[in-house]
């Protein structure tokens, strides 16, 4: 090996060792910096190609690879668990939500609003004629109705702030895919940009907690972002998601493709996106539907025996509710149908279309006027003394009517929201029918409190589904709680799957203070030692230079 030789070894050294200390500082000074894979520098020494009697000598040490201590099976399953953990989190809190809606744990709880509707019904019956018994009672089921308006209207509010947050979620979306596209070029230009492909990865996870996606790596070193296999981004192009309503009021997804717009609702699993779509156009228009049914089938109920009564002025046939279902009598002229009761059992998809209803003397016919269909039904009848009644059950609904006309043709349509028109009709406490017999009269003379007792009795009837009220609601919280518990577990579940698994990747990929510490050290030496070497190379060539001058 010649003198000049150790100079080129010492040069080696001091310029490897101080790109290795440029890496360990690079760490040390992104050890709290999110998504920050660990760099790790992977050294090898020069071999020469001049063979001596001892052997071949070296010529010093290089950088092979600054390498990223980077796994993708536990990224990918850490990506995984983390949209789960964001997908429950969102369920969880909207849920928490609902319970405050639905809050029995309080004195103003509805189910006591129910309780004392149908309590001042019965002290009516103690003094039928009472003017304050009967302005209390219409106080009560003002009160009731504005609980039941407030909780409806808490479930839409509810349901457009979902969309409200949908929509900013969806702008996240898009920029984080015009990042990652940004980041797919600045990596296919410069495939050793360590800390581009970190911050690519970081954006990617972030995306993934929003929508659930799949990814895979070109040869460029390029992202492809896949939403249920429709791309996002691919090939350095850029395909924006949107979302708005549709006629349901229920949110569409979409995705601008350069053929036009493609839907993807149905391709969204996961992440926060999919709790909102869950929680807004499934879980709340369940509950929303059950109010419904609640308010309506005790309209229904209370409407049904309140008409059958008189008031003090003599007036019958009055709804103590207001009307929450559109009704046209064709046939006959004159409609003399004022038993006609409706009933929910269950809400569907049908519950809210336009039927009509047909009876030839012998023949029922159903007609879904809104599908232009006809409806499989099922008839019972029965009589009582010289009345004949019908039940007509069909999609979930029931209808009961007393002597019809042999040629009796009506359409009627449920109003949607029930709950939030749920009103009380009666004005004046004259004409609310706490008397089974017309106390105005001669043969009567008297104001009874039969029909009042009658409208009580309903509190422990099972007229809401196969339900009484006030434990239709009960179910209707319970429900709630129930879910809203089971969510927890399960968002406490994810937690410590995304915690373990962060604890798996830091192993690999965090950088540990410590052990920074040491390599600092140990390249500090080894750069002080390259640098000696020179150093005593330039003293012996010196004293050779002083030797034969």
């Amino acid at each position: 090996m010649s003198l000049t030789a150790l100079f080129d070894i010492g040069k080696t050294g001091v310029l490897t060792y101080q790109k290795a200390l440029e890496v360990v500082s690079h760490n040390i000074a992104n050890a709290s910096t999110e998504g920050y894979s660990r760099q790790d520098v992977i050294f090898q020494n020069m071999p020469s190609s001049t063979a001596s009697i001892a052997g071949v000598g070296g010529r010093g040490v290089k950088i092979v690879d600054i390498r990223r201590m980077y796994d993708s099976f536990i990224e990918l399953q850490l990506k995984t668990e983390s949209s789960n953990l964001a997908y429950w989190d969102v369920v969880y809190n909207g849920m928490l939500r609902l319970e405050h809606i639905f809050n029995e744990a309080s004195d103003i709880a509805l189910s006591n609003s129910i309780n004392d509707f149908f309590n001042a019904w019965q002290e009516l019956s103690q003094n039928p004629s009472g003017t304050a018994e009967r302005a209390l009672l219409i106080d009560k089921a003002n009160y009731l109705a504005e609980r039941l308006n407030l909780s409806y209207k808490s479930l839409i509010d509810e349901r457009q702030e979902i969309y409200n947050d949908t929509r900013n979620l969806i702008d996240q979306i898009n920029k984080y895919v015009n990042q990652i596209n940004e980041l797919n070029e600045k990596i296919a230009a410069s495939p050793g940009s360590l800390d581009a492909k970190d911050q690519r990865e970081n954006i990617v996870k972030r995306l993934n907690d929003i929508v659930q996606i799949t990814y895979f790596e070109d040869n460029a070193g390029r992202y492809s972002i896949l939403l249920g296999g429709m791309p996002m981004v691919d090939g350095g192009r850029v395909y924006h998601l949107n979302v708005g309503l549709d006629m349901n009021q229920n949110m569409r997804f979409t995705i601008e493709t350069v053929s036009g717009s493609i839907d993807v609702t149905n391709l969204i699993y996961g992440g926060k996106l999919k709790a909102e779509i869950d929680l807004r156009d499934s879980t709340i228009p369940e509950y929303m539907n059950k109010l419904n049914m609640l308010v309506f089938d005790l309209t229904e109920a209370v409407n049904a025996q309140h008409r059958r009564g008189y008031g003090l002025d003599g007036s019958t046939g009055n709804n103590f509710f207001g009307q929450l279902y559109d009704l046209n009598i064709i046939s006959p002229p004159i409609s003399p149908y004022s038993d006609i009761i409706f009933k929910i059992n269950n809400i569907n998809a049908n519950t809210y279309n336009e039927y009509q209803i047909q009876f030839d003397g012998t023949n029922w016919t159903v007609t879904d006027n809104t599908t232009s269909s006809f409806v499989t039904l099922t008839v019972t009848s029965w009589t009582d003394g010289t009345d004949t009644y019908y039940k007509l059950s069909f999609n979930g609904i029931e209808i009961t009517i007393k002597n019809p006309d042999n040629n009796l043709n009506f359409n009627f349509q449920i109003k949607q929201h029930s709950a939030l028109l749920f009103n009380v009709a009666i004005t004046d406490i004259q004409k609310i029918a706490a008397a089974k017999n017309n106390p105005n009269d001669p043969n009567s003379g008297v104001m009874d409190n039969e029909n009042a007792r009658a409208i009580y009795s309903l509190i422990n009837s099972r007229i809401i589904g196969n339900a009484t009220a006030v434990d239709f609601y009960r179910e209707i919280v319970s429900e709630v709680g129930v879910y809203s518990l089971s969510a927890k577990t399960q968002k406490s579940f994810q937690q410590a799957l995304v915690e373990e698994m962060e604890k798996r990747r830091q192993s690999l990929s965090g950088v540990s203070l410590d052990e920074e510490a040491i390599n600092l050290i140990k390249y500090q030496k080894m750069y002080e030692a390259s640098a000696r070497v020179i150093r005593v190379a330039n003293e012996i060539l010196t004293t050779l230079f002083d030797m034969v001058s």
